[in-house]
């Protein structure tokens, strides 16, 4: 048993984060691609916009696309800095704006307005794993499920020879090709691979590599 649960650690606690920009940031929620769609109708429009895309990345760098009503797109981009209570905006003639928000897993609040996060890959769902390699993957590990929820909410079980099974559970993010996992104990990150229903998981630094597959009827 004692070897057992030393074997998950080494997964899900010791495993490193590949960007080393996203290990650091700040305010880890922000990141990703957040859309707010405006509820009015066109016939009574207290704003001349039908939908807005905010996108931050780990590089501090930020984009807004705004489709305005008359079909127009508004576009514009810069850095940005953030901490627990106040999201500041600098554009490339280096003004800046100063928003008080409210943030969770999956929505963020500006002024009046709400953001819902969205996937950029068809992540979500329920996938679990046809093989595991790596030097640092003992035989006693059996297979590992991986719960992705489209509000970015995650639930991973690595289960053992023996019956017993270790589960984390927390938020997601990703950004590029990385797919990290945060929860209570830590933070790990892996590069994925996205071909239909298979997920490739892979970790350089460890020589580790999951193939997972999605399930359709659970």
């Amino acid at each position: 048993m004692r070897c057992f649960f030393g074997i998950i650690l080494t997964i899900l606690v010791v495993l490193p984060v590949h960007s080393e920009d996203l290990a650091r940031f700040d305010v880890p929620l922000l990141l990703g691609q957040w859309y707010w769609f405006s509820e009015e109708t066109d016939a009574t429009p207290s704003h001349p916009y039908k939908a807005i895309n905010l996108s931050f990345n780990s590089h501090y760098e930020f984009r807004i696309d705004m489709l305005r009503r008359d079909g127009q797109l508004e576009t514009a981009a810069g850095r940005f800095a953030v901490n627990q209570q106040v999201l500041r905006l600098y554009n490339d003639n280096g003004s800046d704006q100063v928003h008080a928000y409210q943030l969770n897993h999956y929505q963020l609040q500006l002024q009046d307005a709400i953001f819902t996060k969205l996937l950029p890959d068809d992540l979500s769902g329920l996938w679990r794993s046809n093989s595991i390699e790596g030097e640092d993957v003992s035989e006693d590990v059996n297979g590992v499920s991986l719960k992705l929820r489209p509000d970015f909410l995650f639930a991973m079980q690595v289960r053992g020879d023996n019956g017993r099974s270790v589960t984390h559970r927390g938020v997601y993010l990703v950004e590029g090709g990385n797919l990290m996992l945060i929860y209570k104990e830590g933070r790990h990150s892996s590069q994925y691979q996205l071909a239909s229903d298979t997920l490739r998981l892979t970790n350089d630094v460890f020589g580790m590599e999951a193939v997972l597959q999605r399930q359709r009827n659970e």
